[in-house]
């Protein structure tokens, strides 16, 4: 479990959050606040909108309603039926405080592991090339890839990629990280190796909101698990509240994981 009580500074709250595509209404409604050393993850089936609340939480996505704001930093806001967002300058500031890990890596395949992993870093200003390389060193060496700095990413298992994706993530030093379903994508002997990266995350009081098909790992190392269907919360608790007396439409679903 990640959370400390001692810990309770909100980092992110998001308040009302609607999006549509195309006409229709993705996410109706969301309010979602996540507290310093907390581990959140979202379940629910296809098509509920768990990966679009990551998409509008990290700015990938602009929201049509509600607002969304980080340790007090507002980034956007609706006014009047208008969403509004910070100014440019705001926006940056903002986006050091996350970091975001794909589902499918999005490496960059022409840039060995190590200038991956520092890339970002230099381009948000969170630190100089120099300081940039020596943490990722530390980074690979961490997550146990430090004989893959030079190596690129079509030379990596799916697994290591992952890794070296949250390695990129964590090198800018992010009060919060976001997971969109980062072992969808594996097979389940890689899974593991990601999982426990995760987990040992997690037990450093790491901030993340995951989205998660993985019910076993959303049990282990949730302090809240929300469960979304039809882009609303439907339900949400401690994982002993949701996972041990699901109401019918939760139980259907892991029903469905199960079977």
């Amino acid at each position: 479990m990640g959370t400390d009580n001692n810990m309770e500074e909100v980092l992110l709250e998001i308040k009302n959050l609607r999006k549509s595509f195309d006409g229709k209404e993705v996410l109706r409604d969301i309010s979602l606040s996540v507290k310093r050393g907390e581990v959140i993850s979202i379940i629910g089936p296809s098509g509920s909108g768990k990966s679009t609340v990551l998409r509008c939480a990290t700015m990938l996505e602009k929201i049509d309603g509600g607002s969304l704001i980080y340790a007090g930093n507002t980034a956007a806001t609706d006014e009047s039926g208008n969403v509004v967002y910070a100014d440019k300058k705001t926006r940056r500031k903002i986006r050091k405080y996350f970091g975001l890990v794909f589902q499918n890596f999005n490496l960059f395949p022409h840039y060995s592991v190590l200038r991956n992993i520092a890339e970002p870093v230099v381009i948000t200003k969170t630190a100089d090339w120099t300081t940039a390389k020596e943490r990722a060193k530390e980074l690979l060496k961490r997550l146990g890839l430090e004989d893959k700095a030079d190596a690129y990413p079509e030379n990596l298992s799916g697994g290591q990629k992952q890794r070296v994706s949250i390695a990129r993530a964590l090198a800018t030093k992010p009060e919060v990280l976001f997971f969109d379903e980062p072992t969808s994508a594996l097979d389940p002997e890689l899974t593991s190796e990601v999982l426990k990266v995760i987990k040992d995350l997690a037990k450093n009081h790491m901030t993340m909101v995951i989205v998660t098909h993985e019910m076993k790992f959303a049990r282990e190392v949730s302090d809240r698990v929300l469960f979304m269907e039809n882009g609303i919360i439907h339900s949400q608790g401690t994982p002993e509240e949701l996972f041990n007396s699901p109401d019918g439409r939760l139980k259907a679903f892991i029903g469905k994981l199960e079977s």
